[in-house]
Order: C-alpha cells, then sequence, then structure tokens
C-alpha cells in the first residue's frame, strides 16, 4: 500500500491506515499483557504460592503459555494486517475524489471527530464507576472468603460436637446395658 494510490486517497482524508492497524495491533498487545497479568495473579492467588518455589515454577509456566499464545496471536495477525492493506483499505483504480468546493474550515480532522468533551466526561464518570465497583468487589471477595472460612471452622466444630454426642451415647448405653446386665445376674 506504500507509495500507492490507496494511500495518496487515504491520506488526502487525513486518515492513516497503518496508524488505525498499529493502534489496533498495539490494543490487543496490551489486552493480553493485562490478561496474563490477571491470569498470573490470580492463579498465584488460588494455588498460595507466593514467596515459595511454586511461584518460580507457576510463572515459568504461565509464560511459556503465553509465548505460544502470543507466537501464534503475532502469526494471525500479521496476516490480518496484509489482508487490510491489501484488500480493506484499496480503493479501486481509476477512483478519485470528488472535487468539492468546501473551505478549509468546513473540513474536518479524525482528531476534530474523535474529540468530544462530553463523550470524555461520560467516559470519566463510567470509569471512577468502574473503579468504585471493583473495589467494592475486592471488598466483598473478601468478606466472601471469611465467610467461608467461618463456615468450614463452624462445620468442624460441628463435626467435633457431633462425634463426642456420639461417644456419650455409645458410653450412656453401655452403662444401661452394664447395669441391666448385672442387675439380671443377681436377681438370677
Amino acid at each position: 500500500m506504500e507509495g500507492s494510490e490507496s494511500e495518496a486517497v487515504f491520506e488526502s482524508l487525513n486518515l492513516s491506515p497503518r496508524l488505525f492497524i498499529n493502534e489496533t495491533l498495539n490494543t490487543v498487545d496490551d489486552l493480553l499483557d493485562d490478561a496474563f497479568h490477571f491470569y498470573n495473579q490470580e492463579a498465584s492467588n488460588l494455588f498460595k504460592t507466593d514467596g515459595t518455589d511454586r511461584s518460580r515454577f507457576l510463572s515459568e509456566g504461565i509464560a511459556y503459555i503465553r509465548n505460544m499464545i502470543q507466537s501464534d496471536l503475532d502469526t494471525r495477525l500479521g496476516m490480518w494486517e496484509k489482508y487490510c492493506l491489501h484488500h480493506v483499505f484499496a480503493v479501486p483504480k481509476g477512483f478519485s475524489l470528488p472535487q468539492t468546493k468546501e473551505s478549509p474550515t468546513e473540513t474536518f480532522t479524525c482528531q476534530d471527530l474523535l474529540f468530544d468533551p462530553d463523550l470524555d466526561a461520560q467516559l470519566d464518570i463510567l470509569r471512577n464507576r468502574l473503579t468504585m465497583v471493583g473495589k467494592e468487589s475486592a471488598g466483598l471477595n473478601h468478606e466472601l472468603q471469611a465467610l467461608e472460612r467461618q463456615s468450614a471452622s463452624s462445620d468442624h466444630c460441628s463435626e467435633l460436637v457431633s462425634q463426642a454426642l456420639q461417644l456419650y451415647g455409645q458410653s450412656l448405653y453401655a452403662r444401661h446395658v452394664s447395669r441391666y446386665v448385672v442387675n439380671h445376674v443377681r436377681t438370677s
């Protein structure tokens, strides 16, 4: 696409397919990094490997899986990039932009279209809400874990009391049987 008719058309519209593709690839890389960082944290918490040799093994295993996925993803995204440049962002041969008589003040750049203060304010509000919900979720998760530990402790105590009652019942039964036998032997 470089130096082609398509590139000239897009440049005249203040658009850059390469910039779009690079931003998309960077976003995918950022998402992958965030996903594996989260996965590593959750696995470490789940398996309680902080500060142990298992932590190193877990990190190495996750890095190995990440590299496999990254390699495959890079190959596929490379093919996607080529496809986009040759097919999606290619204009037909002989295409020309219509000549309009717009004044320079009437044309909008991509940046003008992307900047909307109201939308940015709404996005900031949503980001703040999402942060608050995330903190609340973490707090609720800690409470849930505490309740689960408390429930497990209660279950254990209940089981011990049940065993003690069972032993007491057996002991009581044994006493009654022995009294019966003793009384029966005396009367016979």
